[in-house]
């Protein structure tokens, strides 16, 4: 019987980064062939019939691999394409990360192998086969702490304060160098230090400090994970954070983590799902959450809402937010402050969606204005924002000025970072292609283009 087949949305997400319709794809691989005396005749529907599932044989694989690394300027493996069989490696991790399990183990499960080269693109890969079903439900009696072994060593007293220091820098260096930049290392950090700390012998109240550690951490390899293109491997990170935030008793990071899936919701296309979440988020949280949190709670609902057009309910949570802001006194850090340079965005989003487009561009320019000049990846997405909002005002030269910035801040990212967001924009500028400023971006956007 034969296997069913799974759309390959990792080669999908390389063709929209390459700014390339099937039709291109098909010609750089028939042209990279006959450079090495291989007669191919692939076309439109060969890509098709890839992105649809199917797998060509290992030569052609080899091939697309090629004109892919060329076209982006990065090397492209055989594993990013989502062209070769998952490694059976991957079988059993994705087993043992099976939702509703217990959620140490789902991580180490998954860090190992994401810390693995060897492992790292077939995991990504096989979760596209096996997305997670969320258990979004605070209710109930909340899970106990797996019990502890004895023969570990006892938690330091520092480690709570360490998990803490390790989320703060690893937000900032997010900030500054994008998502690809040690994710693996992170990865790796979770699996080696954090989850030996998880069942290491403590008081109780220090043990779900520790979780709740742990189920941060876990969110922002999460949010790095999807930033690089791999969305459903992020998934499966945000619902083991659900589930350790849980643990915890920690509601104001599960309802974080809710959030963030909202988000990712709604950038797939996915406006019912991103609106249910949202609204849980708001839910849940009420009034138990600290007021940073609310305000980041419903900023993101006020952009989904806007998206899936419900553009009055948006507008109340923008007002919402900004009242929780304004109360709001928890120290600067992740998951303790929102700051007012992102809501500002998230007000700018709201504005597109609602066709404001001049009102959104005060917006995004306040933003811009507030962000620190090494936060690259911040400014990367606003001037691209800019660059849209200016498109959609048909003020070309402004939108071609701006996307040169978001260039500039992008190329001091880790190769990977902000997955997409410059090709679409360059796919953006194609009807003004015979401006030379524009052929001139797209050309620095992809130098190594054959």
């Amino acid at each position: 019987m034969t296997p069913p087949r799974h759309p390959n949305r990792m080669l999908a997400a390389l063709l929209v980064e390459a700014d390339w319709s099937a039709t291109d794809l098909s010609r750089a691989v028939n042209a990279l062939g006959a450079a090495q005396g291989l007669r191919l005749r692939y076309d439109r529907a060969s890509v098709a019939r890839w992105l649809d599932g199917a797998r060509p044989s290992p030569p052609v694989v080899h091939l697309i691999g090629q004109v892919l690394s060329r076209r982006l300027g990065r090397r492209v493996t055989l594993q990013g394409t989502g062209l070769t069989e998952p490694s059976a490696d991957v079988a059993p991790v994705l087993r043992a990360a099976r939702p509703g399990g217990d959620p140490v183990r789902r991580l180490a499960a998954l860090c190992h192998a994401d810390a693995d080269p060897a492992r790292r693109g077939a995991l990504a890969t096989a979760a596209l086969a096996t997305p997670p079903r969320l258990h979004t439900g605070w209710g109930g009696r909340r899970p106990e702490l797996p019990p502890a072994d004895p023969r570990a060593p006892r938690v330091p007293a520092d480690a709570p304060a360490r998990l803490e220091a390790a989320a703060l820098r690893t937000a900032l260096q997010g900030e500054r160098f994008g998502g690809a930049h040690g994710r693996p290392t992170l990865a790796g950090f979770l699996a080696a230090e954090v989850v030996p700390l998880l069942t290491a012998p403590a008081h109780p109240s220090v043990r779900r400090t520790l979780f709740t550690g742990a189920a941060q951490l876990t969110m922002l390899l999460a949010g790095r994970t999807g930033e690089i293109g791999h969305p459903a491997l992020a998934r499966h990170y945000y619902d083991v954070a659900l589930a350790l935030a849980r643990t915890a008793g920690d509601l104001a990071s599960y309802t974080v983590v809710l959030r963030c899936l909202s988000v990712q919701a709604h950038h797939l296309g996915n406006h019912q799902q991103a609106t249910t979440l949202g609204d849980t988020a708001v839910d849940l949280a009420g009034g138990a959450v600290p007021d940073a949190v609310r305000a980041y709670l419903h900023a993101g609902r006020a952009a989904v809402g806007a998206g899936a057009g419900r553009g009055r309910g948006a507008g109340a949570d923008l007002l919402a937010a900004e009242r929780c802001l304004a109360r709001a006194t928890g120290p600067e850090g992740p998951f303790t402050s929102y700051p007012e340079t992102a809501l500002l965005y998230q007000r700018a989003e709201v504005l597109s969606y609602l066709s404001d487009h001049r009102a959104a561009l005060g917006e995004l320019e306040l933003s811009l204005a507030c962000r620190p000049s090494d936060h690259h990846k911040a400014r990367t997405l606003l001037h691209a924002q800019i660059a849209h909002t200016l498109l959609a005002l048909d003020e070309i030269d402004g939108a071609v000025d701006h996307s040169f910035q978001a260039l500039r801040h992008h190329q001091q990212l880790a190769a990977g970072s902000t997955h997409g967001a410059l090709p679409r924009l360059a796919h953006r500028l194609l009807p003004y292609r015979s401006n030379p400023r524009v052929r001139d971006f797209r050309e620095s956007l992809w130098p190594n283009a054959k």
